[in-house]
């Protein structure tokens, strides 16, 4: 549970077409610092977590519970 909300946090980035530079200058942290963070090396706090949100605007929960699968399915559900 906790390598997917990592893997999440990247993945919400990607699709938002933020880089990583620049939700690590929200953040007020290095690109590096925020690197670590999408790769699990790193453990993240509640409130790191609630300003990573912020920045991505989306819920907590929904980065708990986003499933990339899901989402490319219903994306291909409208391109057909």
């Amino acid at each position: 549970m906790k390598q997917k909300v990592f893997e999440n946090i990247k993945k919400i980035r990607e699709l938002k077409n933020l880089t990583r530079k620049y939700v690590a200058g929200e953040l007020g942290m290095s690109n590096s610092g925020f690197g670590k963070i999408e790769r699990g090396e790193v453990d993240l706090n509640v409130s790191k977590l609630i300003q990573i949100a912020n920045v991505l605007d989306v819920s907590v929960d929904f980065i708990f519970r986003f499933d990339v699968d899901l989402f490319i399915k219903d994306n291909k559900k409208s391109f057909s």
